[in-house]
């Protein structure tokens, strides 16, 4: 019988967020020693209020702690908030009551470094939002990236146009410095970007699915049924991506992306380009930045890039697994 991996969750609920939750629990792959919250979809007070009422509604709450992120990006840039997808609250129309669990003293990356120590080259963090609370935890403690035995997380855009600039994904966005000390701290990371989500949609059909599932999947068919009105208003075609529970589903099995081996660099200067995340591949046929050490030297930070999707079928994967951890109604 296969022992589960010990992970953390940084998440910044949202409804992805939410449901990436659910589909962690049900793969049954990991112990999940944390859930972390960061902000991002909204402030952190709101994500970490929001990742509290998940906890308690997936049942959860009386074994894994939920910790509070940082109170805003370390970027000095200007930040805005993702409601008009998600909602005012961050979870569609739903009010969900919160935990009765104790508050944690320690903050979203005091949780990540202790657990980094506790598991060293055992853990896997998976980031959904914001790059936040990670980077703090690499800038009080650089050792934490060779102890993660794997981070992976979703945000980016390494060959196509962002979702909330034409160059830059949301989560980089929202805190590109964050991003970037992630990405040139030497962590062993995987970049499930838009990419990969935006080709493993969730479609009416399988609304349909976890809708007669039964009661346990009510919440989650409520959460994803005002996901993708939310992506129709905006343009969409009645489907929407599967951002967060992508870059959950990656962390057990890269099948579900077809990725290559290269470095992130984040834009963080420039506000017409901010976030963007320049991939340059590790095969490039020509040396980029040749001209300047310090560049070169950041090329020889690499990690796995998703370049889009992989052989298994994730978006089925995705809607079969959830029932295998019913939620409160």
């Amino acid at each position: 019988m296969t022992v589960p991996t010990p992970i953390v969750l940084d998440s910044d609920p949202g409804i992805d967020d939410a449901v990436a939750l659910q589909y962690l629990l049900g793969t049954g792959l990991w112990d999940l020693k944390a859930y972390t919250s960061v902000g991002g979809n909204l402030p952190a007070d709101a994500t970490y209020r929001n990742a509290r009422a998940l906890a308690r509604a997936l049942r959860i709450d009386t074994d894994v702690p939920v910790h509070r992120g940082a109170g805003r990006p370390l970027s000095r840039l200007p930040y805005r908030e993702a409601s008009a997808f998600h909602g005012r609250a961050g979870l569609g129309e739903e009010s969900l009551p919160d935990s009765t669990a104790p508050h944690p003293s320690e903050s979203s990356a005091q949780a990540l470094l202790r657990l980094s120590r506790e598991h060293e080259g055992e853990l896997t963090v998976c980031a959904t939002g914001p790059l936040t609370n990670v980077a703090i935890a690499l800038l009080e403690d650089p050792g934490f990236a060779r102890r993660v035995a794997k981070f992976v997380f979703m945000g980016g855009a390494a060959q196509v146009p962002g979702n909330f600039t034409p160059v830059a994904e949301f989560n980089i966005w929202s805190d590109p410095d964050a991003a970037e000390v992630v990405l040139s701290s030497g962590i062993p990371f995987t970049m499930v970007d838009l990419d990969a989500s935006h080709q493993w949609l969730f479609r009416p059909a399988d609304l349909t699915a976890l809708e007669a599932a039964g009661p346990g999947t009510a919440l989650a068919a409520r959460l994803m049924r005002t996901y993708m009105r939310a992506y129709t208003r905006h343009g969409g075609d009645g489907t929407c991506p599967l951002h967060d529970p992508l870059a959950v589903g990656v962390c057990g099995d890269e099948s579900f992306v077809t990725a290559a081996e290269g470095a992130v660099i984040v834009e963080c200067a420039s506000e017409l380009t901010r976030g963007q995340t320049v991939f340059v591949p590790a095969d490039a046929p020509r040396i980029y930045y040749s001209e300047s050490p310090s560049l070169t030297a950041r090329l020889r930070l690499t990690g796995r890039v998703a370049l889009g999707a992989g052989p298994r079928d994730f978006s089925e994967h995705f809607v079969t697994t959830l029932p295998r951890w019913p939620a409160r109604p």
